[in-house]
């Protein structure tokens, strides 16, 4: 370290990187609930999604005594493999769903919305009633998409949408009030976040816990 400039010194006399505040507490809080899970025996599974580029199959792989295993090549640049599935102690459960795509990645929330109800609703038939089961997931664009009833108003809105939100959340406002004025009351009384994903497996009594 003291070739690349590095010395050691005390904390207090030196200045140190560290996380954001409101980080570290979203950290300490998800840690504390799956202390929680934990300690109810809750089983306990984590997703995640990669994908696989056509052309980066190797040249020595596994197959089985039949010869099969081996990922097929596609024709064309840039197509790929997608696979979204989870995992627990057994290892990957089903649902595992696997599809081509043309861009990076083809995820979007309709289709992770369909994924996860499958999978909640998986979970429950397996488990049966009265089990705790959570998913764990991270924070992909597709997972945090908000309930209609929870979704802020918008800069772009018109002054007219506004008092529409307005009237619909019970909140007062004056005829007289500009569309700043309209923005700013607006913005001042957004309900809680809800999330899509949240409510759909909570159907199936499946919590969904996010990593910070």
């Amino acid at each position: 370290m003291r070739q690349l400039g590095f010395s050691y010194k005390a904390t207090a006399k030196s200045p140190v990187l560290l996380d954001e505040v409101h980080f570290v507490a979203q950290r300490a809080s998800y840690f504390r609930y799956l202390d929680e899970l934990r300690a109810a025996g809750a089983l306990i599974y984590y997703h995640d999604e990669t994908w696989l580029g056509a052309g980066e199959e190797k040249r020595n792989i596994w197959v089985d005594d039949q010869g099969k295993g081996r990922l097929r090549k596609q024709d064309g640049q840039g197509k790929r493999i997608a696979i979204s599935a989870m995992m627990g102690l057994e290892g990957f459960v089903e649902p595992i769903d696997v599809w081509q795509c043309d861009k990076d990645h083809a995820m979007n929330s309709e289709r992770f919305h369909k994924w996860i109800e499958d999978a909640a609703s998986r979970l429950r038939i397996k488990h049966g009633p009265g089990q705790p089961i959570a998913i764990i997931i991270d924070n992909a664009p597709w997972h945090n998409v908000l309930c209609d009833d929870t979704k802020p108003p918008q800069r772009a809105w018109t002054k007219y949408k506004l008092q529409q939100w307005l009237t619909r959340k019970g909140i007062a406002w004056d005829v007289k009030m500009s569309k700043t004025e309209l923005l700013k009351l607006a913005l001042s009384n957004v309900p809680p976040k809800r999330y899509v994903t949240n409510t759909i497996p909570r159907a199936f009594d499946v919590e969904i816990l996010r990593l910070p």
